[in-house]
């Protein structure tokens, strides 16, 4: 499970709360049958089957990658130990920097040192915070895949909060919308990315033209009875079509295997779009539109 939800809206504070680092204000976390009790009821915070990975990471800075991985393991005979140790070297793809200190390797390297090290026992609830923020597009890719491997071989149930709604929609089976502590909606990634149920929850899963229905009318479609409701389309759903509304595009961005077009269709009113042509300019004529059903309208 993903949880999205923009800087301050709880999720931090959310996964040290199902940790058992912080007391909850009101409510209890449960895990099989058992309630997850916080610091003020435990000389040692935390609960044996739930490990949480910081954004810090909270490596020992003066021991090896692998001595790091190991004291996890410190309680178990030692023929288990190396032998766990390896595989997830192995696994996290760490087995040539298993001898160097955390200083002496990249951020993706110990980020994945310190996932390594969280599930060395295997436990039945992996956290993470941000896994994503701190690295590179090559190293944000391994430690994505590396995620999906986990949940698919280690048998962990994951549970990641991030800002950035391109790793959660990948990754997830549930995706979360997180806001001022509150889960304002929950389902599956493409349920939530097609339905959104709020335009925070559309703006926080992707790019996404959010107007007034009133607005409609321009594209040749019927408005509805509440001219003042909010209808959320998304850029890869408007096209462009000689027979369309004319607009005027006001910025391309280049994004790679694809042109992001901003195309003004009125004095109040803008959408973007996606395209794969590459002989547009900037304050071209061109005509646009999309299918009455790609609307979809917001409750807020």
């Amino acid at each position: 499970m993903a949880l999205v939800g923009a800087s301050g809206s709880g999720k931090s504070t959310l996964l040290n709360l199902l940790a058992g680092l912080s007391d909850a204000d009101a409510g209890e976390v449960w895990l099989n049958g058992q309630r997850v009790v916080g610091p003020s009821e435990k000389l040692v915070a935390g609960h044996d089957d739930i490990r949480l990975v910081h954004q810090e990471y909270q490596l020992m800075p003066n021991v090896s990658v692998r001595e790091n991985i190991a004291y996890a393991l410190r309680f178990f005979e030692k023929a288990y130990r190396d032998f766990r140790v390896d595989q997830l070297l192995k696994l996290c793809r760490l087995t040539d920097v298993q001898d160097r200190i955390p200083r002496q390797v990249s951020g993706g390297e110990k980020q994945r040192t310190a996932i390594a090290r969280a599930i060395a026992d295997k436990p039945a609830v992996l956290l993470l915070d941000e896994p994503f923020s701190h690295l590179d597009l090559p190293n944000r890719l391994i430690v994505r895949d590396l995620l999906f491997d986990l949940v698919h071989h280690e048998q962990t149930s994951c549970l990641f909060v991030t800002h950035d709604a391109s790793d959660a929609l990948s990754l997830a089976d549930t995706l979360g919308i997180l806001r001022d502590g509150k889960l304002v909606q929950s389902g599956t990634p493409k349920t939530v990315y097609h339905q959104p149920a709020t335009a925070y929850a559309a703006r926080m899963t992707g790019l996404a033209n959010i107007f007034k229905a009133k607005y409609l009318p321009v594209f040749g479609l019927t408005e509805p009875q509440q001219s003042e409701e909010l209808i959320c389309l998304r850029p890869e759903q408007v096209r462009l079509d000689e027979q369309g509304t004319p607009g005027t595009i006001r910025v391309i961005f280049f994004k790679g295997s694809h042109y992001e077009l901003d195309v003004q269709v009125s004095r109040y009113l803008s959408l973007r779009l996606l395209t794969t042509r590459d002989d547009l300019l900037v304050n071209q004529q061109v005509k646009i539109s999309f299918d009455d059903k790609a609307v979809w309208r917001l409750k807020s």
